[in-house]
């Protein structure tokens, strides 16, 4: 008959084993709660089998984080110049998700380096490839993604996505030296160089479709977003592009006005 104190001890390795298997075997934190056929095409995920996957990170990380492709740094490509190994590159040699991320970590935002801001870009780029930028990288250097920012009470009243806050936190008109700067009245008019160039934010685009004169939205290029239905900065405006804050129809013979407008 066993000892219960033999038994006791059984258990709780029993316990720690299972502990491990959740905490190192399976890297809990993100993902942690999914199955590994989701993305993993190998029954038995081992490290040198880990790397097959069942479709590109492009089209699996998606799932979850919609749009997250047109609205971040550029992924899945072969980069021309040869990254520090600590941004691994996957076995196509492009430049992934994982190339930044801890696609299975528990730390915040999952990254790679501990460093922040233009300091994490200058890992794999040069000074030279943000000097080329109107506002010299600064608003690019903030995150590799666009996401929300603290807004404060001079903001509009309207309900503005996102994306749009983003943008606005480096280049509405009231913040210091702002490049590029746009002006944003009360109402949710956001007036491009002063008044050169004025267009409502924060708009329901199905909304006013409904007064006519509007292309319906399931005709719009890809390139055209709505974050969630509503006009704002990225309908127009690429955030992560070679020409930052490029637009996302040429313009020429007012292209861009027409993809939305039907006049």
């Amino acid at each position: 008959m066993l000892n219960y104190k033999t038994l006791l001890f059984g258990i709780l390795i029993l316990c720690g084993f299972v502990g491990w298997i959740r905490i190192g075997g399976t890297g809990a934190g993100h993902l942690a709660d999914s199955q590994c056929q989701e993305c993993h095409l190998s029954e038995q995920v081992t490290p040198d089998r880990a790397r097959m996957l069942i479709s590109s990170q492009e089209k699996l990380c998606v799932k979850c984080h919609p749009k997250a492709i047109q609205l971040s740094h550029p992924s899945g490509f072969i980069p021309r110049r040869i990254l520090p190994e600590t941004f691994p590159v996957d076995w196509k040699g492009e430049l992934t998700c994982s190339s930044c991320h801890l696609i299975h970590g528990n730390k915040p935002g999952l990254m790679r380096s501990e460093d922040k801001g233009a300091v994490f870009c200058l890992k794999c780029h040069d000074k030279e490839f943000f000097e080329r930028m109107p506002d010299h990288g600064e608003s690019m250097t903030i995150s590799g993604h666009l996401d929300a920012r603290e807004g404060d009470s001079s903001r509009p009243s309207v309900d503005l996505d996102v994306y749009s806050l983003q943008c606005l936190g480096c280049h509405d008109e009231k913040v210091g030296d702002a490049p590029m700067r746009v002006g944003m009245d009360r109402s949710g008019i956001m007036h491009h160089g002063g008044a050169s160039l004025s267009h409502p934010l924060g708009r329901s685009y199905a909304q006013a479709a409904k007064s006519g004169g509007y292309r319906p939205a399931i005709k719009l290029p890809e390139a055209v977003l709505l974050p969630d239905g509503n006009v704002g900065c990225v309908s127009c405006h690429q955030g992560y592009s070679k020409k930052h804050g490029g637009l996302t129809v040429d313009n020429r013979g007012s292209a861009l006005c027409l993809t939305c407008h039907d006049l």
